[in-house]
């Protein structure tokens, strides 16, 4: 509704701005036509009444000209009100999109957290059951809060306000490794000092949401290289689970999507769109290649700071204990 009347009001606009324009154009077309022509220098009789003639078809020519846009305006201003209109109405749509996603996504750990409440309150119980159900709700609100945190990144378009901070990456995916269920199935290889532009948490914000991708899909060892090419810093996550289809490849970036619906409940489908989101605001490239039965591998590029630029003469590959 609010796309329709904005177009409206563009034809409007549109339609005004043409009218007025060649109606200028045509005023000074004939004042030209006047002023310019010489009477003085026509002889009495024909030659005056011929140039007379000759401005009234002018007239005419012009009114019938005016008339013709005043029906062709309209429908020109509508179509170019369409296309003016075409970015915003796709940005309302997929903000429309995100917030019944977002809202379908937070029910599920509300209703989970409603749902023990309700059931503890229904008849006395042992320590042991309120325990369990309290358990059962701190798991459920801390889904919650990550998903929040989720949705306020992927809200925000994952930007980095601090421009001169900068983060060694083999030290921040040492920080993120810690925090996975399984971090002696995640094998590195790396080069010395690989010092990228941004906040030490965005960065690892990303690294963080491929590493769990690949484990929740792969059963396998995870391998992580990390090196600096081109002026970029280069993270390659590799994982050797069952893959992507080229449809889903195409899709694996979208909001609130996930390869496997199974695990539909293991994570909020935000992951790789806050990763594009993060690498993007740093100016940075994100690809993704995937063969069914043979695994995924995800390549993150990130500009390199000055430092990291100086240390290049000395990288040398080196295998980081797991």
């Amino acid at each position: 509704m609010i796309v329709r009347r904005a177009r409206w009001r563009l034809t409007i606009g549109f339609t005004t701005v043409q009218l007025l324009t060649f109606a200028l154009f045509a005023w000074g077309v004939y004042a030209f036509a006047i002023t310019a022509f010489d009477f003085d220098g026509v002889a009495d009789g024909g030659g005056t009444s011929t140039a007379e003639a000759g401005f009234a078809t002018l007239r005419t020519a012009l009114i019938v000209a005016l008339s013709g846009l005043c029906v062709v305006a309209p429908f020109t201003s509508w179509l170019l009100a369409g296309l003016a209109m075409r970015p915003v109405a796709s940005t309302l749509a997929a903000q429309r999109r995100f917030v019944d996603d977002a809202s379908h996504e937070l029910r599920t750990p509300l209703t989970a957290i409603q749902g023990q409440l309700e059931l503890i309150l229904t008849r006395p119980r042992t320590v042991s059951e309120y325990r369990e159900a309290c358990a059962t709700a701190l798991e459920a609100a801390h889904s919650l809060a990550s998903i929040a945190d989720d949705l306020i990144l992927a809200a925000d378009g994952g930007h980095d306000r601090t421009a001169d901070a900068v983060v060694e990456l083999g030290d921040a995916l040492h920080r993120v490794r810690g925090l996975l269920a399984a971090p002696d199935r995640v094998v590195v290889t790396q080069q010395r000092r690989v010092v990228v532009a941004g906040l030490p948490s965005t960065v690892e914000r990303v690294l963080l949401n491929l590493l769990v991708n690949a484990e929740k899909y792969s059963d396998a060892d995870v391998d992580v290289r990390i090196r600096a090419a081109g002026g970029w810093g280069e993270v390659v996550v590799r994982d050797a689970g069952k893959g992507m289809t080229r449809a889903q490849v195409r899709r694996a970036f979208d909001r609130f999507w996930q390869a496997d619906p199974s695990r539909a409940g293991e994570g909020s489908g935000l992951g790789l769109s806050i990763v594009r989101e993060i690498v993007t605001s740093l100016g940075g490239r994100v690809a993704l290649t995937s063969v069914p039965d043979v695994g995924t591998t995800v390549r993150v590029r990130l500009p390199l700071s000055r430092s990291s630029h100086a240390d290049l003469r000395n990288v040398g590959e080196t295998e980081v204990p797991t």
